[in-house]
């Protein structure tokens, strides 16, 4: 953690000459809910009608399947199979447009997005939630053509304790690289898993920063943890697996 912490305060040194006022659009107008504390992975439509009300927002994985040109609940192409629409999910919420959705687009690129976004054109017009959702991905050009759509797009940006590009050697590089894809594609918020904590936040503070498994075992310790995430005023939402956000 040391180490990290060290990490963290060369490269907020290295970047802090960038100028923000390019960064504007990146903190395009979206209107968080009163709680950062969001619940992951909701893959269920049961789980999702009993967490309506008690969490602000509720993270899901989503496929598109070209052959029926739907969008499935599920984190590969053969949860397809199981049948569950994200038109159902979303139909399972009393109030879907009173929530507000982190919506990670497990196979969305640049062949399939537009067929892919005009689904969830339809059905943000169904449930009245185009303002109450990001579309994450890594793909920055499949992104882009959600961005021309005036959907909120996160990027998924890369984590230095897993990591498997070879041409990434060093922090620095890595930064950088994130740097070059905020630059390029300007999203309304990034997202990592939470040990890039405090890295991210303080080397791209301008950002909307989101993170995942905050941490995930519910111990009083990671509670605790998530609090400090929390209280981070670059941190928009933190995903837990914690049963209640009570404790928060």
């Amino acid at each position: 953690m040391k180490k990290i912490l060290f990490i963290s305060l060369i490269v907020s040194l290295l970047f802090s000459c960038s100028d923000d006022d390019s960064f504007t659009e990146s903190r395009k107008n979206f209107k968080y809910p009163e709680s950062k504390v969001w619940k992951h992975g909701v893959y269920s439509k049961w789980e999702a009608q009993e967490l309506e009300g008690l969490f602000d927002g509720l993270e899901v994985d989503v496929i598109y399947s070209p052959e029926k040109n739907d969008i499935y609940v599920g984190r590969v192409v053969a949860d397809t199979s199981k049948n569950l629409p994200l038109d159902e999910w979303l139909a399972m919420l009393k109030e879907p447009d009173k929530m507000a959705y982190w919506v990670d687009f497990k196979n969305l690129n640049a062949n399939n997005a537009e067929n892919a976004l005009s689904v969830f054109d339809n059905l943000v017009d169904k449930y009245n939630i185009k303002d109450k959702f990001f579309i994450e991905s890594r793909d920055i050009k499949a992104l882009k053509v959600a961005k021309s759509k005036d959907y909120h797009v996160m990027l998924w940006v890369e984590n230095l304790h897993y990591w498997k590009n070879p041409s990434l050697k060093d922090t620095i590089s890595v930064m950088n690289m994130i740097r070059s894809q905020i630059n390029d594609l300007q999203p309304s918020a990034i997202s990592c898993e939470y040990t890039m904590f405090p890295l991210l936040c303080d080397t791209f503070p301008e950002q909307n920063i989101h993170f995942w498994h905050t941490p995930k075992e519910y111990t009083p310790e990671n509670v605790e943890y998530t609090k400090k995430l929390c209280e981070n005023p670059s941190v928009k939402v933190v995903l837990v697996d914690y049963p209640t956000p009570d404790i928060f």
